[in-house]
C-alpha cells in the first residue's frame, strides 16, 4: 500500500455537500488515512467563476495509478461533472496529486501533479494530510507557496 494524496475541488452547487459525498465515495475505492480541513480559494485560470472549496484526502493505494484515476473520474461523472471549458467551473474535481515515492509520466496522468508546487489551493490541503511530503523527482520537501487566495474554513470532510 502506498500513501496517495487526492485533491478535491468544487465551485458549483452545494460545494461542501459535494466534497463530503465525493470523500465518502473515495472511501469505497481506497482506505482513507487522513482528511484535510476545507479551504476556500479563488479560481486560477479559466473564465470568471465562483470561488472553490478545496480539500485533500490521504489514502492507501496499491494498484495502478491509472486505475485510481479512472475510479476518480467515475466518481466525478456520478456527481455531475461535465467536462467542457478548460479550467471552467465544476461540480467536482478529483486529482491524484502525489504518490509517496512514485513518479508517473503518462499521457493521462502526471504525478506529482505538474503544477502542484504553484497551486496553494491544492498544496495547502495536501500538506495537512501528508506533512513533510517529499517530491520524488528531486527529493525536496514540498512547501505551500504563500497565496492570499486561500483560506482555511472551520469545516471538515
Amino acid at each position: 500500500m502506498t500513501r496517495t494524496a487526492i485533491g478535491l475541488g468544487a465551485n458549483l452547487g452545494d460545494r461542501l455537500a459535494t466534497l463530503r459525498e465525493a470523500a465518502s465515495r473515495v472511501a469505497i475505492v481506497a482506505p482513507i488515512l487522513a482528511r484535510s480541513r476545507v479551504w476556500e480559494t479563488v479560481p486560477v485560470g479559466g473564465p470568471e467563476q465562483p470561488d472553490y472549496l478545496n480539500a485533500a484526502l490521504l489514502v492507501e493505494w496499491s494498484g495502478d495509478p491509472l486505475a485510481l484515476l479512472d475510479a476518480l473520474m467515475e466518481i466525478e461523472a456520478e456527481l455531475g461533472r461535465v467536462r467542457g471549458v478548460v479550467n471552467g467551473p465544476r461540480t467536482i474535481d478529483l486529482d491524484v496529486l502525489w504518490i509517496d515515492g512514485v513518479v508517473v509520466e503518462e499521457r493521462r496522468l502526471v504525478v506529482p501533479h505538474p503544477r502542484l508546487h504553484l497551486r496553494a489551493f491544492a498544496l495547502a490541503p495536501m500538506l495537512e494530510v501528508a506533512p513533510g511530503a517529499i517530491d520524488p523527482r528531486d527529493g525536496a520537501v514540498l512547501a505551500a507557496p504563500l497565496d492570499a487566495g486561500v483560506r482555511a474554513l472551520p469545516y471538515e470532510l
